[in-house]
């Protein structure tokens, strides 16, 4: 069952308020803009997990705000393997039982799509990505990680389908 302590509500506040910027981030085209967005969203999860003691998450999550700050001004491959390099040297530390991997998992699919060019492409990885951590929210008991994730889920595919289905269903009318 849930622990209602002081700590656990304030993690889930934390993801509720995160939550809108993981759902307005995905509704930009503008990659500077998205990455804006996760800045803000990226510490206010990463807080959320240091709430609920699950430290690994935490650092992954927080080494993630930094990855995005990179990322809002480069695409360059190098950085890419700089920051699974430090997501899993941080892994080795931080390291307490086995649902750490599925953090890191779903880490190493984002890493991926922060540093792809083809925004497309991007957001594929990331609804991918988004389906991992729904898991990993649901074991450790966070309902509000849970709506978050598939809030940000929602959002990818929102956006997904404004930016590249709509758009191009919009030019082959106006083709013909």
């Amino acid at each position: 069952m849930f622990d209602l302590t002081i700590p656990f509500m304030i993690s889930q506040i934390a993801m509720l308020v995160a939550m809108w910027f993981d759902f307005l981030s995905l509704q930009y085209k503008k990659r500077e803009y998205t990455f804006l967005c996760l800045i803000v969203s990226a510490s206010l999860i990463s807080t959320h997990y240091f709430l609920l003691n699950q430290t690994a998450a935490g650092v992954i999550v927080f080494i993630s705000v930094l990855r995005f700050i990179t990322c809002y001004f480069t695409t360059d491959k190098k950085y890419l393997f700089i920051f699974i390099a430090l997501n899993t040297i941080s892994l080795f530390f931080t390291y307490k039982n086995p649902i750490d991997f599925i953090i890191y998992i779903w880490l190493i699919i984002f890493i991926i799509w922060n540093f792809q060019e083809n925004n497309k492409l991007m957001r594929k990885f990331m609804m991918g990505g988004t389906s991992i951590i729904i898991l990993y929210n649901a074991i450790i008991l966070s309902p509000m990680g849970i709506i978050a994730e598939w809030v940000f889920l929602i959002s990818g595919i929102i956006g997904y389908y404004r930016h590249y289905i709509r758009r191009n269903k919009k030019n082959i009318k106006q083709k013909n």
